[in-house]
């Protein structure tokens, strides 16, 4: 009876966790995984919401960016900086035409929290500066080797800003342009572009993944589901991190996207933590949902979780139809979502100043959810 117990153990495992042939690097699908389905709140240890007081009222807060002791978001207001708890502290720089203002809309933010600087990019080549006590400081003109550059994210990473895109739309010589980075002077200092050639219009196989992983050396994750591997991109170097299964979910080069086998799948997010990978799959071809999977890096098993994605189940408050965000505060991994005030409002202490019965809505609350350095399931 043990021996059989052992086998199905066996069998198990062997249906979840794949490497490849020669067992060094893990290779991902979204056909093979666990029977045991997980919560997502199984991963996650604490929800914290905050929510923005009433010092400006918000019908939004746009990109957000967080740090141990501030929060900043970039509604129609402005660039508005709040301390960690949600409290309004000032806004950062103004809006309008002069040289030292930024636009409404379309620009760009990000935070160096060592020098306590906050860079806005305003294409097609304007880079503003402005302490964080709001004070304005610089406006550079920066270089990028590609004149129609628009990119998606900035980061800052020691010296350098490295400026990202969403997908592989620019080329240099024809390659598809991975990153930029620019000194803080606004000169080139490095880019990086792939050894493939530029994608046909519409493809929809190249993606880059939006959001850095756990390491703090500006690594992305960068995929080609027309490509087995996918990589790690450094400012230093790209290698190669995981693989992609063969089968039928895999784009062909041969497929016409007009009619595509129902098979087909495209892994839109890859978040990668300390502790395991987050995918969200999509079928191409299929109206039906997409779904979520869990890759555990210790284990090497992958789980599929539960479609409900409830974060939070004193209130039922769940990501799956909302929108959501990986950042890095401190040494700790977190989804940010948003939610409204009302939608907390069963949850004891959710709003430490309380709902305006005026005004249920009330400002965006955030919502960071914590995710746990060490999982097992």
């Amino acid at each position: 009876m043990k021996q059989l117990l052992w086998l199905f153990f066996i069998l198990l495992l062997s249906c979840s966790t794949i490497t490849d042939k020669n067992n060094t690097l893990p290779v991902l699908s979204p056909t093979d995984y666990s029977s045991k389905h997980v919560e997502l709140s199984d991963i996650i240890d604490t929800v914290k919401y905050i929510q923005m007081d009433n010092s400006i009222v918000l019908a939004g807060l746009g990109d957000v960016f967080c740090t141990e002791r501030y929060i900043f978001g970039t509604p129609k207001n402005g660039i508005l900086m709040y301390d960690s708890a949600g409290r309004f502290l000032r806004q950062i720089g103004s809006i309008g035409e002069g040289p030292e203002e930024h636009h409404r809309y379309y620009y760009k933010m990000t935070v160096d929290e060592v020098n306590e600087v906050v860079y806005v990019f305003m294409s097609p080549d304007i880079l503003l500066s402005y302490s964080f006590a709001g004070d304005f400081l610089n406006r550079i003109h920066v270089q990028f080797p590609e004149k129609e550059f628009y990119p998606c994210y900035m980061r800052v990473q020691n010296d350098l800003i490295f400026f990202y895109e969403s997908q592989c739309r620019y080329t240099v010589n024809n390659k598809s342009l991975y990153w930029v980075a620019i000194r803080k002077d606004g000169s080139l200092a490095k880019y990086k572009t792939g050894s493939r050639d530029k994608q046909k219009k519409g493809d929809e196989g190249v993606l880059y993944v939006t959001y850095y992983t756990h390491s703090d050396d500006s690594t992305m994750l960068y995929w080609n589901l027309y490509n087995d591997t996918i990589f790690h991109v450094r400012p230093s170097q790209e290698e190669a991190a995981y693989l992609w299964k063969k089968g039928k979910f895999r784009l062909l080069e041969t497929d016409s996207f007009n009619d595509l086998p129902d098979d087909r799948m495209r892994c839109s997010t890859i978040i990668e933590t300390k502790a395991f990978l987050f995918l969200s799959w999509v079928y191409m071809a299929r109206k039906a949902s997409g779904f979520y999977l869990l890759y555990n890096k210790k284990t090497g098993i992958t789980y599929r979780l539960k479609d409900d994605m409830v974060y939070d189940k004193r209130a039922n408050m769940s990501l799956r139809f909302g929108g959501f965000d990986y950042l890095r505060i401190g040494e700790h991994d977190y989804l940010l979502t948003k939610t409204k005030s009302n939608e907390v409002a069963d949850i004891p202490n959710a709003i430490p100043w309380g709902i305006d019965p005026d005004d249920l809505e009330g400002n965006p609350v955030l919502v960071l959810i914590r995710l746990k350095d060490d999982i097992s399931l």
